[in-house]
């Protein structure tokens, strides 16, 4: 009993953890969306967005970028690796959406935010 009550306790810590993680995903990703979106609507050039998208949402890369440090050091990663691995795993968000604008700046496609 005394086991499966520490099991529960750990599982429940574990999935509050992932919530914060993945709220701050979303949050990062719903504001690429958004700048995305107003930037089909604008008409901006490739270019222009592929810089601005480098740039775009500060708050909410910072707390992508922290969180996921602290995650994977929770995993026992150092510091180094915590931080390079959340430079990658924002990296692959911007170059998702500028490769969804690429395809969507024509058409004038828009993307949906996440709920």
């Amino acid at each position: 009993m005394m086991m499966s009550l520490a099991l529960a306790m750990a599982l429940n810590m574990a999935a509050m953890k992932g919530d914060a993680l993945d709220d701050a995903r979303k949050g990062f990703n719903n504001c690429l969306i958004a700048e995305h979106n107003e930037a089909v609507k604008v008409k901006k050039s490739a270019p222009e967005f592929n810089e601005a998208a480098q740039k775009a949402c500060p708050a909410e890369r910072k707390a992508y970028f922290d969180m996921l440090v602290k995650s994977e050091r929770g995993y026992g990663s150092s510091q180094k690796d915590a931080e390079q691995y959340a430079t990658e795993e924002i990296q692959m968000m911007v170059d998702g959406v500028t490769s969804a604008f690429g395809e969507n700046l024509n058409s004038g496609g828009q993307l949906a935010e996440e709920k």
